[in-house]
């Protein structure tokens, strides 16, 4: 039945009521999500802009365009995915390893982004993201989704704002914690963070990856992770509805120490593959596996170049949604018909009660 006849039915149920003497029950709403865009096999590389830039984190890395990323095989259409890598040949490459980074040209706000991805760039010194931002960093806002660094087999989930946005995680896992509550802490460089239970690196490519998904309210921003074996249906069937998807991985809320809305602004989405830098770098040295390897990131990933066949990433899809909510009035929640109202087959029909 439609939206529309069933507001309509209610309709004659809730003046029924009123006629009766009794009030009608409060109206309920329902959301819905309608697929805005879908980034594939079919359009990714018209949809996204490669960024050439230096790399404002200072990583070991040369960021290359469309030319260079296909020529190199950095980047290319498989049957059924996009591959975003880096270059796995050259040894001590002068201006870092080359490598991608690929931004939207699409913005977005308040959406709910589902990605499906079967491979993401492993190995020591890498350091990998999907993540979102707007210019004028960090005043409105960055997020990212999947982020990690070096042989890191969980998850960070992290947002970046300037001042004054100070939030809170309840409704994540009970093991799962705030590293920060201020998203503007370390100026924004650092934000607010949580070390989630979802797979990174060798963790997530050993299950064959999954679905990770964002989804952004002027409430809360919450993450989700899926392996590839338990994705819900109504993600296979473009029918999401995250109020059936149990635990984010991390969630994290807004409120009276964050106007979320103010904070976060439109946002373009981006994947990149960074080297060394200034958090898989400086963190290096701090590692025993690694510094077993070398005393530097950059020493070891300018030395070789066989450890990063695996720095590449498998994109299936990134579909966005936009949210809808729906007043619906609620009908005579008890079935009962007042009296005013005929129990005739006739009556019954032309005064259908949609509980």
């Amino acid at each position: 039945m439609s939206s529309l006849s069933k507001i309509a039915f209610s309709a004659v149920a809730a003046a029924s009521l009123v006629s009766a003497g009794l009030t009608p029950p409060a109206p309920y709403t329902i959301t819905t999500y309608k697929m805005i865009a879908n980034f594939n096999d079919t359009n990714f590389f018209e949809e996204f802009e490669f960024f050439t830039d230096a790399d404002p984190t200072h990583g070991y890395v040369e960021y290359v365009n469309y030319k260079t990323a296909l020529d190199g095989g950095y980047a290319k259409l498989e049957d059924g995915f996009v591959y975003l890598g880096a270059d796995h040949v050259a040894v001590n490459p002068p201006k870092g390893r080359m490598s991608t980074r690929l931004t939207s040209k699409q913005a977005f706000k308040q959406v709910l982004i589902i990605a499906d991805i079967s491979h993401m760039p492993e190995g020591p010194g890498i350091w990998p993201a999907f993540w979102s931002y707007s210019e004028k960093w960090p005043y409105k806002g960055e997020i990212d989704i999947i982020e990690g660094i070096n042989l890191d087999e969980r998850n960070h989930a992290t947002l970046h704002t300037g001042p004054g946005c100070v939030v809170t995680n309840t409704g994540s896992p009970k093991d799962v914690f705030l590293v920060h509550d201020d998203c503007n802490y370390g100026g924004g460089s650092e934000g607010c963070s949580q070390l989630t239970n979802a797979p990174f690196g060798t963790a997530f490519n050993k299950i064959q990856g999954g679905v990770y998904a964002m989804d952004w309210t002027a409430d809360y921003i919450s993450m989700y992770f899926f392996p590839r074996d338990s994705i819900p249906d109504d993600i296979t069937n473009e029918k999401p509805n995250p109020a059936t998807w149990g635990t984010p991985t991390a969630r994290f809320n807004g409120g009276p120490g964050c106007d979320i809305n103010a904070h976060f602004q439109e946002h373009h989405m981006i994947f990149n593959t960074d080297f060394c830098g200034d958090w898989a770098g400086s963190l290096w040295q701090f590692d025993d596996r690694l510094t077993a390897l070398s005393e530097m990131c950059k020493d070891f990933v300018g030395a070789h170049p066989n450890f990063y066949t695996k720095a590449y990433w498998a994109i299936n899809s990134v579909k966005v949604y936009k949210a809808t909510t729906e007043e619906v009035p609620k009908a005579n929640p008890t079935g009962v018909l007042p009296a005013s109202v005929s129990s005739t087959p006739a009556a019954r029909a032309a005064n259908t009660f949609i509980a």
